[in-house]
Parts: structure tokens; sequence; C-alpha cells
């Protein structure tokens, strides 16, 4: 778990980063690609203190938000906490998922991987900003998809990227791909 943000992984935070002016703060300093929008208009990169302290309600909504409660039921199975439990997990887990950068590269909609009633932990893009062993992968995608069949490392090498997450609560770990 990260402790920069909860769904990324501290030791990929540089290699990511872009030195420059942030656009909501205008200090310079490592920015990151982030979508928010006040009546200053709309920014794309942000420093982490911005992006750690905006308001909510200006920061880009991510598709899958509305996974939120099912993940914390997953989570937290029925009658292991209260509905006031369970309210402040599902705001804390949408803080922090919504405050998350966006680092993989998600062209087509944000299909962030989840286990174990939670969104995974990103660790990399296969052969840049990872490369350790790809063994233990699993795909997170359609059934159907083309990119089963090539794998990890058939899809490396083109403009678009593979995306590698791990859990958080158990070992597994998935990869994804979308072209552009």
């Amino acid at each position: 778990m990260g402790s920069i943000f909860t769904y990324i992984s501290d030791d990929i935070m540089a290699h990511y980063a872009e030195r420059g002016t942030c656009d909501w703060c205008q200090s310079e300093s490592d920015l990151y690609t982030f979508y928010a929008e006040d009546n200053r208009g709309m920014a794309d990169r942000s420093c982490v203190n911005c992006i750690k302290t905006l308001p909510l309600r200006h920061i880009y909504k991510k598709d899958n938000e509305r996974l939120i409660s099912s993940l914390i039921n997953e989570r937290y199975p029925k009658g292991t906490k209260s509905q006031d439990q369970r309210f402040a997990l599902t705001v804390e887990m949408c803080d922090d998922y919504r405050r998350t950068p966006r680092l993989p590269n998600f062209i087509q909609n944000d299909d962030w991987p989840h286990c174990c009633g939670d969104f995974t932990e990103f660790i990399g893009d296969a052969g840049q900003s990872y490369t350790d062993s790809y063994d233990g992968f699993e795909w997170w995608g359609y059934e159907n998809d083309g990119a089963i069949e090539y794998g990890i490392e058939g899809m490396m090498g083109g403009e678009d990227r593979v995306s590698l997450f791990r859990c958080l609560h158990c070992p597994k770990k998935y990869w994804t791909f979308q072209c552009t």
C-alpha cells in the first residue's frame, strides 16, 4: 500500500512525475496526471499536495466508483460493521480512489482491478516502471479479449502500456491492457 496514495506504489511515483508548475497552486514541483475543475477551469496536472487537499467535488469522478459500495460489502460481510461504519468506509475508499492520480494507461475507461473488497495497488507498467518477473499475474478484463492470447510480454513494446497491479490483502496480481 502506498503511503503517498493508497492505490499507487511509492516505488514508482518518480517514474511518472513530470517536473513543472502545478495547475492549481502554481508551485514548481513533481506533477501527476489528475483531472479536476473549478470556476477557474479544468486542470490535468497537479502536485501531490493539491491532489490530497482539493475539495472532492472538484475532482473528476472515475468510471468505476459505483463499485465502492459493493466492494465494502464484499470486504465486510453483513453483520460485521454497522451502517454508520459502512458509510464511513465507503466515503474513505471513495476519497482515496478519486484522489489517486491517473497513472495506469486507461484510455477507454477506468477499469481499475479490485480484489478482496478493495481496489488494487498500481505497481507499474510492464517493461517500463516494472521490470521484475511477470509470473503469477492474472489477466484483468474480458474473457474474450485478444490480449490474453499474447500475454504480458506479447503486448509490450507498442504505444500502449501493460499496467500491473497487486492486491492489498492477498498475494494476487493482475495485468490490464487497453489499446488506443
